[in-house]
């Protein structure tokens, strides 16, 4: 073998054998690509062979099947140009592919780590991290036969993926999986949606100990989710009245606020990070302060003059500042995309995960004062409300 069409023939020799195992593609040509790795083994599908590919991100994981062909077509795109190296599991013998920085090309292959082919069953049933449905219908998700309303599609979509991305975070975090009673506050729940939603993952499907606080500031809503969660038996979920900026957050190990207008985020954030919880997740909502700062004075000044593109860049440089404090007080910080725009416009995710580790916290802060600098901003609402709580 000394090309990547031998390698590919060698998979599809091992599927027409039946000794193929699994396929492994690692070291993305990105090292910033958030897709990190693609695990790919045979299924049964509708009674026929299958390759199932797992395409696994920083935070969840993505499974697409497909024919033989195709899957083969789609190993052969990623080969040698994504993706580095290739790890091919036979019965038979192992092969490595790996390709280097200049292009090199080389073969290994070694004795067969595995004797038999596994089973190769389809589990039709995706993971539920959902346990119940009678707070969905109630909610208006659901109609009275458990199907989703015709209208609600998108936002029970929205209610699933926010699980599935909770399921990833908490599991890579055992410190918080420890914490017995597990505490989670979700700052401006509104109608709940995905509160209940975590709070049934949590208990029901996780089995774990866990007491979650919806805050919100509509009395309405507060009575209606109340009533929910009595009729659901959550009896370790409650909604409480109060403004984020102003709400005295108890002890907090994850703390949530999804699509908290303008700086109603960064009055989450600081709450999150004076009750040095574990985990903060933010879905921000809204940027206008930083967007009635920015000067077109700058070398960006073109971008500036067009409404719809100063609006964008005022986002990314609130979220930018955001993920920088949150680095700066010891929180390792990620954002992504949090669901597709087809779904929802609100969609990116900013997740602080609590580190041990050493940092930078002046690198940090300077990279904030940068970014001030660039486009002419005096202060951020989350760094002026950091400072506030220093000085007390």
């Amino acid at each position: 073998m000394n090309t990547p069409k031998d390698f590919i023939d060698k998979i599809q020799e091992s599927v027409t054998n039946d000794t193929f195992v699994r396929l492994t593609m690692s070291r993305n040509a990105d090292r910033l690509a958030s897709l990190k790795k693609v695990l790919i083994k045979l299924a049964l599908i509708k009674k026929e062979i299958q390759f199932s590919f797992v395409f696994r991100y920083e935070t969840k994981d993505v499974t697409k099947n497909f024919p033989i062909k195709n899957g083969l077509d789609e190993i052969k795109n990623l080969l040698g140009h994504e993706f580095w190296i290739a790890n091919l599991f036979t019965t038979q013998r192992d092969f490595v592919f790996e390709k280097n920085k200049k292009g090199k090309i080389r073969f290994r292959n070694s004795a067969a780590t595995f004797t038999e082919v596994p089973q190769k069953r389809h589990d039709k049933s995706k993971q539920h991290f959902l346990q119940k449905t009678n707070y969905l219908q109630a909610l208006g998700i659901l109609n009275a036969n458990g199907n989703v309303q015709k209208d609600k599609g998108d936002k029970y979509k929205q209610i699933k993926k926010f699980v599935e991305i909770i399921d990833g975070l908490i599991k890579k975090n055992p410190q918080v999986l420890n914490q017995k009673p597990l505490r989670v506050v979700d700052m401006g729940s509104g109608k709940g949606y995905l509160t209940f939603a975590l709070y049934d993952y949590l208990v029901n499907t996780s089995k774990l100990d866990a007491q979650v606080i919806g805050v919100e500031i509509r009395e309405n809503l507060i009575e209606l989710c109340n009533n929910i969660a009595t009729n659901s038996d959550f009896n370790n979920l409650s909604f409480e009245k109060g403004f984020i900026n102003n709400y005295d957050l108890p002890e907090t190990d994850v703390l949530i606020a999804l699509h908290a207008c303008d700086t109603a985020t960064d009055d989450a954030i600081a709450k999150g990070i004076q009750a040095n919880a574990e985990l903060i997740i933010c879905a921000p909502c809204c940027h206008k302060q930083i967007r009635k700062q920015i000067k077109n004075e700058s070398s960006l000044s073109s971008i500036l003059n067009y409404g719809i593109l100063k609006e964008r860049q005022a986002e990314i440089v609130t979220d930018t500042i955001r993920a920088l404090i949150l680095e700066a007080h010891g929180y390792k910080t990620k954002v992504f995309e949090f669901i597709s725009t087809e779904h929802t416009g609100k969609n990116v995710m900013i997740v602080g995960q609590k580190s041990n580790h050493d940092f930078d916290k002046t690198m940090y802060l300077q990279k904030v004062e940068d970014l001030k600098k660039q486009f002419g901003i005096q202060e951020h609402y989350l760094e002026g409300l950091m400072k506030h709580t220093a000085l007390k």
